[in-house]
């Protein structure tokens, strides 16, 4: 204890402070792929979270089936898309295009106009005007039947105001929640977990697969041995395959028994449609450990995958409601697909036909992936 104390004091104790600190700002400019990954995350993590996070939900997906086609119920479907909360991309013919539009996951909210709309308006006779929600995002099905509600029952306020002077309830709005009708976030956020955490620890698992050769040195002790360059890929990929596969069964079986959450849809679609996003994962993991030259720098690339599409994939936050930029990035991330894919099985039902719309991107992306990482691991070992 006086010894240390003689020698702090001595001055002894920080001998060496100015050359090692020189030495590691040294170190850390000629690690730059380090340097600009440090920096360049806590920018990227603050627009996203920035611009990408907004609980006031507009420009909902939805349909409107008008049965009266009279002036009142295209003002009223105007006075929908007039509100920015309603984005109305469809005319739907009938009740069963309508619910199949939203089993498909193309739209979230639907409206259905009665026949003798306009006549019962005129009359001054109570009508009601059936909203119909996707439950399987509580979220928005809450903003957009109680949004929907108020819109409908200010326009019934209007017409009176304009014809008699009252303001009494003339229209009904009548909310059938599908899918979810307790409108659980479990049954949301859940299913959107398996596709979050199948590809956190698949990618995290394979990105450290080569950079653990290369800290070694044993890489280069492999490719001197009669091993093909896909023989070394495909045998580092299978084993954490089989690990991927055991977690989702895993996952899924939490899922279903520990937090009530029911497979609407077919489960062997589930685990076919799961197989193409692991591999997609496996693939991004792989492309990341080529280009990462340490644990660290694999970490980071790792932190600047994950994060993006944790936020930007609409597993938290709809991304409808995100700036025109951020949805884009949205459509550039696998899980995206994934997570519509998963959504669409377990809370609606979905069949293969109409997830195409997601697994073609999904077996797209995998693919390209795929040959990326296998070209840029060619080039390091040419």
């Amino acid at each position: 204890m006086n010894s240390n104390k003689r020698l702090l004091f001595q001055g002894n104790f920080f001998w060496g402070l100015k050359a090692i600190a020189k030495k590691e700002i040294i170190h850390i400019f000629n690690d730059r792929l380090t340097l600009s990954l440090s920096l360049l995350i806590p920018a990227i993590q603050l627009m996203i979270y920035g611009y990408a996070i907004d609980m006031d939900i507009k420009h909902i997906r939805s349909a409107v089936l008008d049965f009266d086609r009279t002036n009142y119920s295209k003002l009223i479907a105007e006075k929908l898309q007039n509100s920015k909360y309603f984005d109305i991309k469809y005319y739907p013919s009938n009740e069963n295009e309508l619910i199949d539009k939203i089993v498909d996951g193309k739209v979230k909210a639907g409206f259905v106009i009665p026949a003798d709309f306009q006549a019962n308006v005129l009359l001054n006779n109570p009508t009601q005007i059936q909203i119909l929600v996707d439950g399987s995002d509580s979220t928005v099905a809450q903003q957009a039947s109680n949004t929907a509600a108020l819109i409908i029952q200010n326009f019934g306020s209007m017409i009176l105001e304009e014809s008699i002077g009252l303001n009494t309830k003339l229209i009904d709005p009548r909310t059938r929640v599908l899918f979810n009708p307790d409108l659980k976030s479990a049954n949301f956020m859940i299913p959107g977990l398996l596709g979050v955490i199948l590809q956190i620890i698949t990618t995290f698992l394979t990105a450290l697969a080569i950079v653990k050769e290369k800290e070694k040195g044993t890489l280069e002790q492999l490719m001197v041995t009669p091993i093909g360059q896909g023989g070394l890929l495909i045998g580092k990929l299978i084993p954490y395959a089989f690990i991927g596969i055991m977690q989702f069964t895993l996952v899924t079986l939490i899922m279903v028994l520990l937090f009530k959450v029911p497979i609407h849809g077919s489960i062997i679609l589930l685990f076919l449609l799961s197989m193409v996003f692991l591999f997609t994962s496996l693939s991004l993991g792989l492309l990341i450990s080529t280009a990462a030259e340490n644990h660290s720098q694999a970490i980071q690339l790792l932190q600047l995958v994950i994060i993006p599409s944790i936020l930007l994939s609409g597993f938290i936050f709809p991304r409808e409601n995100m700036p025109l930029i951020m949805n884009m990035i949205g459509y550039f991330i696998p899980l995206t697909y994934f997570l519509e894919i998963l959504r669409g099985i377990i809370l609606r039902g979905a069949t293969f036909g109409s997830l195409l719309h997601s697994l073609i991107p999904l077996v797209l992306y995998g693919l390209v992936i795929m040959w990326l990482a296998i070209n840029r691991f060619k080039k390091q070992i040419a």
